[in-house]
């Protein structure tokens, strides 16, 4: 059966044909086509159908385009062509909108969206807590209305310097550059950003962050009296710490196949040199260690979390028996809004009593009792000597009498000498 194709009332150059079988309202669906010249030839193509909203005029109009195309001698200068330059010309409109889109995604919006959830799901509990809390309170409020593809050095390093001069330490400035830098880095895994992290042209600040302040002896037993009475575990971490020298992460790490009773010592996995070393069992330790085995395994951790797994923070129970015993107070006092005396804490973080000041005491009461530096380098794990010579000026005595020894050395020697006697006299 043949089509028939109807002019009646159409403009010159455009037909149509009905399908009974498909609708338009309560009248027959209309197929509209456009016919023309293209090299002498004659050319005819299928426009649209009446339901899809073309009409006789709407076709006119794509054929006097196409006719005045081929005219001027450009393209496009037939209906496919048109289309496949409609679809091209869509397209990128598509791409311009979605690079518009990546590039307007704020700070806020991307570590929202996309950093949070991903660092909840990865990191442990304490780093999200600990990132959270930066991001609230230093990087949204300086550059989280700032698109990502637009943060620049200029916006960083003044979001750096910006913490510093509030009181922040030089690391948490740099934890916070460091957390600018993954952010960074994730959006450019995604394809949000483009070029180099704004982060690798700041300047890193930089701060003598070691540890100053040691405990005393009396110092040491109120402390560790004070921590039985709150919690036994923080008492027992804390005794290994200062007699062994152990840092928290590796404490933390210890299982009780990690324990040689026989030979009294301690195999320590270090979490800073990646090097295995050993500790030695004090008779306190040995007590203490007795007190907490009960037939564990050799995999069972020595100080497990509630959950049997590996700890992996400090629990705050230290800090609290800390402020307590007034070890970071100043001993001077100052009146809160209450008009109460309270007392002025110490600012200077390599003063403060923290857990690390444990291990920071095992080394200063091992050079005070003349302990060689490079003996407590290898106890301690240190990966160089410059580490542990910071202790150097706690050394004894001993070390000024081996200098002053060389008293002397530089005076002229005077020989005796014996007369001489000849037999004949």
């Amino acid at each position: 059966m043949s089509v028939q194709w109807l002019t009646e009332g159409m403009p010159p150059g455009v037909r149509y044909r009905e399908n009974p079988k498909r609708k338009h309202g309560l009248r027959p669906d209309r197929c509209f086509s456009i016919r023309y010249k293209l090299d002498g030839k004659d050319k005819e193509e299928v426009v649209g159908w009446w339901s899809e909203g073309m009409n006789a005029n709407k076709a006119f109009s794509i054929l006097s385009t196409i006719r005045e195309n081929i005219r001027l001698g450009v393209e496009p200068r037939t209906l496919a062509a048109m289309r496949q330059a409609n679809k091209m010309q869509e397209e990128e409109k598509a791409k311009a909108r979605r690079r518009a889109e990546k590039e307007a995604i704020t700070v806020s919006e991307f570590w929202k969206s996309t950093y949070l959830p991903i660092a909840e799901a990865t990191k442990t509990k304490q780093t999200v807590t600990t990132e959270k809390g930066r991001f609230r309170n230093w990087i949204a409020p300086a550059v989280g209305d700032v698109p990502l593809q637009q943060l620049n050095a200029a916006q960083v390093e003044a979001l750096s310097l910006h913490a510093r001069k509030s009181g922040k330490s030089a690391t948490t400035a740099r934890h916070i550059l460091a957390d600018v830098s993954q952010i960074w880095n994730m959006a450019a895994s995604r394809g949000l950003v483009q070029g180099e992290c704004p982060v690798r042209r700041v300047k890193k600040p930089r701060q003598d962050n070691r540890r100053m302040r040691f405990l005393t002896s009396e110092e040491a037993r109120r402390l560790l009296d004070a921590l039985k009475a709150r919690s036994t575990d923080m008492h027992d971490e804390a005794l290994i710490s200062l007699f062994c020298g152990l840092r928290a992460g590796e404490i933390y790490a210890l299982t009780w196949g990690d324990i040689d009773f026989e030979s009294g010592i301690i195999h320590i996995r270090d979490t800073k040199s990646k090097k295995d070393r050993h500790a030695f069992i004090s008779q306190e330790v040995k007590t203490m260690l007795d007190s907490r085995y009960n037939g564990q395994t050799k995999p069972m951790y020595v100080f497990p979390a509630s959950d049997g797994k590996q700890r992996r923070w400090v629990s705050d129970t230290f800090a609290r028996t800390v402020d307590a015993l007034g070890l970071n107070d100043t001993g001077e006092f100052t009146a809160n809004a209450d008009g109460e005396q309270i007392p002025v804490k110490i600012e200077d973080a390599r003063q403060r009593v923290v857990f690390h000041s444990l291990r920071h005491t095992f080394a200063s009461w091992l050079v005070q009792r003349g302990t060689p530096l490079y003996t407590v380098a290898e106890l301690m794990g240190h990966t160089t000597l410059e580490m542990t010579k910071r202790y150097s000026h706690l050394a004894p005595d001993s070390l000024r009498k081996a200098a002053i020894s060389l008293e002397g050395s530089l005076e002229r020697k005077t020989t005796k000498v014996i007369p001489f006697q000849s037999k004949a006299a």
